[in-house]
């Protein structure tokens, strides 16, 4: 099925003929390619046209300058989805593409948008570009003709989408491009069709609505505004993120500041303790420095003092040694022999243990000889049991394969398992069968249950109605949700959620306050507006910002939030109670309500009931004059009437005018009854659920018995198929075992010729084994025989040691006669020796002392205490003991000294670097701060002027446009403390006596929210920075009167001079709807019957000259000019119903 286009252009100038009119259409579809045109040869040359021309023809005189830069003159498509190829020409006004569902008007859609680059999740469609080549092809191809800027060519955009590689190649006036630089194009244009404000496709009809209103406010200047107030809204968006964080990092710098200034003066009392306590520390260590230079000095004198007497002692030595000589040469002969024999003894000793050592090394030859004849025995005796019991095993093997044999000679029972596993699969099917009844009975179950807590939740809250309904507390919350069901729902979520916030938030005045003389009532309310009785109260910004966030961002209701910071003290009432009495009034506002503080506090600020004066009575003239020359008062009520004072200084000094209004009966505040109806309903709604309650229990308890019906004979049927596998299972292994006997009789048989085998390796071991033996019992012997030659060994050496032995006895004996004769001289000359060794290691010992004491100096004192001598002098006035008691004075009055924290001082000196460092990073987020703030300032002093200007022309254009319909509509902006929370507010109301209500997808039947946003795209019209604009099937569930409200609406708005190009797409139209000159039809009708040459059956332009002759016969007194305008616009609209 082909789709086939057909454009009806615009009447450009007066009384066209039919084949003007319907000159500019070319259509290209089915299985061939037609043009339907007036002029056979008109289509000739026209068929021959290079399709990568950068402008097309405007027909009917229509030139190229009535479209916008950007705007689409042209829309060619060839095997695109439905399309076998087809060209469109679109005026640069209103476009109404209609057809039949199916026909592929949302391909137009589709093309326009693939074609110009955009992605195609932006048409809720399929992702897949391959997707949209027709069935049957391989690839398709799109070509978009867009206005170019005055005095240059028109931009040919063309894409090629191949389907096997999903892939997608873009041309620019016939020259191939990047995706990139189409997209730069389009930016250049500003042409955004993935904003719902300019291209609304008809899969995102619904999703328009659902946007939030932060986001419409995006999507809305997008669309309508110029580029430098999106470029200064991404400013300050950007400013007030550096704001936020710049005034948060200031507030916690400048507390971070505080507090470490607090921490830092907490230690002052101990700092100074600990200073004093540094001077007595200095003191210590100066004195420690001077002990070891005093140490020094005296080590370095003691070293002189053991030198001199090192000296003597060597002297004294040299002469004892000198007259000593003689006398000491023979007992140094004798010694030296001694010594001699004491080597011959270690020699020979030497010798006598290497041959006790080869001894033992025989010993253990022979050991280890004797156990390898044991180990060889035992192994022997091994094999040989292991061989008898190989030849027993044997035997066995022997016996087991006769036995197999004849079991195998033996048949089993016959076993069939195709006819087992049916029977078995039947039983199964049937259980399954029940197991489905019982799953169906289960899900029904679940579903009663569900049901039956939905019902009795549904009796629970009926009754808890129908009781609070007989409290006051509970009429006014029933009040409250016929006002206003946003702000009711509001109330029972802030209840629930009272710990999310910082303090209290209060609900609204309605319910939390109350009127103390009802009779003051109503002139109470006189000054209160419906807010007034329905915002909620917070008392700190974050709390504000949470509650802002849940009830607008989250739960998507329309509710005032407030915040209050002061007390009713801070609002002083400008006169006394006499004061007031004696002007003839009772009291201000404010001294007839009752309720929370904050809330009243709040109404204080709001409107001022501080200084509003109310009167039950009607005042006097007298007291009238009084009242308005007073000057505290300009606004009170008395009796039944409201008064505002007004200062009107350009009549003269003291000149004031009155307005005077009725007071009227309130809303709120009341002691009217309650609603029986609302009670009824409640009480038909418990009863209905009392009733379906009943019913489904009855119903539980007769699905419960079928289910334990069903339980048991399942388990029955479970038990017989356990049976039934059982005996299965039994013939499958008996048949098994005999079905593997010759298996195992072969492996037994194999078994019987390894063990045969064994045992002829079993004998050639043992023979082997036998051998080893008697190899080891001579090596036995031959250890035996080298022990005895090391044994005489032995001998020999213990005879020569013994010589030895005494020789060096007689030789000790001889060295020690001599040795006493000199013992007097010896002594003298050891005593000598002792006495030098001992001056030697106690000069030594000082010298380290000193070095010691000279390193330890010099490692104490710097090298300008060193250079300066001050120290060194000090040194020479004292001793070691005086230094040493100073030290000690200096040690106890520091020790006296004691401080909280010992850390104290470093710590002091650790806060003041981070106080300084701390002020630094607060200067700086301050400057940061202040030029941030100066920026903001700059820009939003240029941006928000213009976006309420802008809002505004929104506004009124889309309050009027509802007007039209008698309905209601307002757009406005919801400036919040948080930039990021500022939204496009749309309020509608489609019945009298109802509150505005804000859009969205919950609030407003289908219908509605199609009325709703077709008149605010239309409201953008004038304003349009895009140079066209499309909208899919948006009058879809309209009923007739709006359908045709909206579309003269849309013909009014749309066809204006220097508007913006507008696509609307739908289905049907309704008959004798407006037309305009400057609006263009286009019919798409496709299907098997459509006439394949094109311009025999479909021939347009027979299609209104029949209708002009229609028109001409029901209009006979009109004039020619009328006439022939009104049936060409009359053949337009019913020619796009055919």
């Amino acid at each position: 099925m082909a789709s086939e286009p057909v454009s009806f252009p615009a009447a450009g100038q007066p009384n066209p003929t039919d084949d003007e009119m319907f000159s500019n259409f070319n259509l290209r579809g089915g299985d061939g390619s037609h043009n339907v045109n007036g002029s056979r040869s008109q289509a000739r040359s026209r068929r021959r046209r290079d399709s990568t021309a950068s402008a097309s023809p405007q027909p009917n005189g229509q030139s190229s300058s009535e479209f916008q830069p950007g705007a689409i003159v042209r829309v060619k498509l060839k095997n695109f989805v439905t399309y076998n190829e087809a060209e469109f020409f679109l005026g640069p006004s209103l476009n109404m593409v209609i057809g039949p569902n199916g026909t592929g008007k949302s391909s137009l859609v589709c093309a326009i948008c693939l074609g110009l680059g955009f992605p195609s999740n932006v048409l809720g469609r399929a992702t897949a570009y391959g997707e949209y080549v027709k069935h049957g092809t391989d690839e398709a191809t799109i070509e978009v003709e867009l206005q170019g800027e005055p005095g240059e060519d028109n931009y040919v955009v063309g894409l090629l989408i191949t389907r096997e590689t999903n892939s997608r190649e873009f041309t620019i006036n016939g020259r191939k491009t990047t995706h990139k630089e189409v997209h730069q194009l389009m930016s250049r244009l500003r042409i955004q069709i993935d904003n719902l404000c300019q291209f609304l496709p008809q899969e995102k009809v619904a999703e328009f609505a659902g946007l939030t209103p932060v986001e419409l406010l995006e999507k809305t200047l997008q669309a309508a505004a110029p580029e430098e107030m999106i470029a200064w809204q991404s400013e300050l968006k950007d400013h007030y993120k550096v704001q936020a964080e710049a005034q948060r990092s200031a507030d916690e710098g400048g507390k971070e500041i505080k507090r470490l200034e607090e921490r830092q003066a907490a230690l002052q009392a101990d700092v100074e303790r600990l200073r004093e306590k540094e001077q007595y520390e200095t003191a210590i260590a100066k004195l420690k420095k001077l002990k070891l230079v005093v140490a020094y000095n005296e080590a370095r004198a003691q070293v002189s003092e053991e030198k001199k007497k090192k000296k003597d002692a060597e002297r004294r030595l040299s002469r004892l040694q000198k007259d000593s000589a003689p006398s000491l040469e023979a007992v140094n002969r004798k010694q030296k022999y001694v010594e001699g024999v004491k080597a011959a003894v270690e020699t020979r000793t030497a010798k006598l243990r290497d041959a006790e050592k080869d001894a033992d090394n025989a010993v253990r030859g022979i050991e280890a000889a004797e156990s390898k004849v044991r180990n060889l025995a035992g192994q022997l005796e091994a094999e040989q049991g292991a061989f008898a019991a190989r030849r027993q095993e044997l035997g066995k093997i022997r016996k087991k394969i006769t036995e197999l044999e004849a079991k195998h000679r033996q048949n089993p029972r016959e076993f069939d398992p195709a006819e087992w596993n049916r029977r078995i699969r039947e039983q199964e099917h049937k259980i399954r069968d029940k197991d489905q009844e019982v799953a169906e009975l289960n899900e029904k179950l679940t579903t009663l249950r569900i049901e039956g807590k939905e019902k009795q939740k549904t009796q629970r809250t009926a009754q808890a109605k129908i009781d609070a309904l007989d409290s006051h507390q509970g009429q006014l919350l029933s009040q409250l949700q016929q006002t206003d069901r946003d702000v009711a729902q509001a109330w029972e979520w802030l209840q629930k959620n009272q710990n999310l916030f910082e303090k209290e938030v209060f609900g609204p005045p309605m319910l939390t306050c109350s009127v103390k003389d009802p009779r003051y009532s109503d002139l109470v309310q006189a000054f209160l507006q419906r807010d007034d009785f329905l915002c909620f109260t917070a008392q700190t910004k974050k709390d504000h910002s949470t509650l802002s966030t849940q009830l607008y961002d989250v739960m998507r209701l329309s509710a005032t939030v407030r915040t209050c910071f002061k007390d009713t003290n801070s609002f002083r009432r400008p006169m006394s109670q006499a004061e007031l009495n004696a002007l003839g009034l009772d009291g201000f506002v404010l001294d007839f309500l009752e309720g929370p503080d904050r809330v009243l506090a709040m109404l204080c600020s709001e409107k001022f009931l501080h200084r509003l004066a109310i009167a039950l009575d009607d005042i006097s003239e007298e007291q009238y004059d009084k009242i308005t020359m007073n000057g505290n008062i300009r606004s009170f009520a008395a009796g039944r009437e409201c008064y505002q004072v007004k200062s009107r200084a350009e009549y003269g000094p003291g000149a004031v005018s009155t307005i005077v209004t009725q007071v009227r009966q309130g809303n709120f505040w009341t002691d009217k009854p309650v609603d029986d109806s609302v009670k009824r309903e409640l009480q038909h709604q418990l009863n209905e659920a009392i009733g379906e309650l009943h019913e489904l229990k009855q119903e539980n308890i007769r699905l419960l018995g079928l289910m334990d019906a069903l339980r048991a004979e399942v388990a029955k049927m479970r038990e017989e198929v356990e049976q039934v596998r059982a005996q299965k299972n039994e013939l499958q292994r008996e048949h098994s075992i005999w079905q593997a006997l010759p298996d195992k009789i072969e492996s037994e048989k194999r078994s019987e010729q390894d063990k045969r085998q064994e045992l002829v390796e079993a004998q050639r071991q043992m023979a082997d084994l036998q051998k080893q033996h008697d190899r080891a019992v001579l090596e036995k012997a031959e250890a035996v025989l080298q022990h005895q030659a090391k044994l005489s060994n032995i001998r020999e050496a213990y005879q020569a040691l013994q010589e030895a032995k005494v020789l060096l006895i007689e030789a000790q004996s001889d060295f020690e006669v001599l040795k006493e004769k000199n013992a007097e001289i010896i002594k003298n000359l050891e005593d000598e020796k002792k006495a030098l060794a001992e001056i030697s290691k106690q000069m030594a010992q000082i010298r380290q002392r000193a070095i010691d004491a000279k390193a330890a100096a010099e490692d104490a004192l710097s090298e300008e205490e060193r250079s300066e001598g001050e120290f060194s002098a000090l040194a020479k006035a004292t001793t070691l003991e005086q230094v040493e008691s100073d030290l000690r004075t200096q040690e106890n009055l520091a020790e006296g000294i004691e401080a909280n924290n010992p850390h104290a001082l470093r710590e002091y000196q650790d806060w003041a670097q981070k106080i300084e460092r701390q002020k630094a990073i607060h200067d700086r987020c301050t400057a940061q701060l202040a030029d941030v703030n100066a920026k903001i300032e700059t820009i939003r002093s240029q941006w928000e002027p213009r976006l309420d200007e802008l809002v505004s022309r929104i506004n009124d254009a889309f309050s009027y446009n509802f007007e039209q319909i008698s309905c209601a509509g307002e757009v406005g902006v919801h400036k919040d403390e948080d930039f990021d929370k500022w939204a496009i507010e749309i309020k509608v109301r489609f019945r009298a006596g109802e509150a505005l209500q804000r859009l969205d997808q919950h609030r407003q039947s289908g219908g509605e929210r199609a009325v709703s946003t077709i008149f605010y795209l239309m409201s953008l019209q004038s304003m349009a920075q895009a140079p066209f604009r499309v909208v899919d099937e948006i009058n879809q569930g309209m009923d007739p009167r709006n359908e045709r409200m909206v579309h003269e609406r849309m013909v009014e708005i749309a066809c204006r001079e220097h508007t913006s190009q507008y696509f609307l797409i739908t289905p049907k139209l309704l008959s004798g709807l407006r037309y305009d000159k400057r609006m263009r039809v286009h019919t798409i009708i496709s299907g098997e019957h459509v006439d394949p040459e094109g311009t025999i059956k479909m021939n347009f332009s027979k299609f209104a000259e029949i209708q002009r002759g229609l028109s001409n016969r029901t209009i006979p007194f009109a004039s020619q000019m009328v006439r022939e305008e009104s049936s060409q616009a009359s053949s337009m609209v019913e020619a796009s119903q055919a």
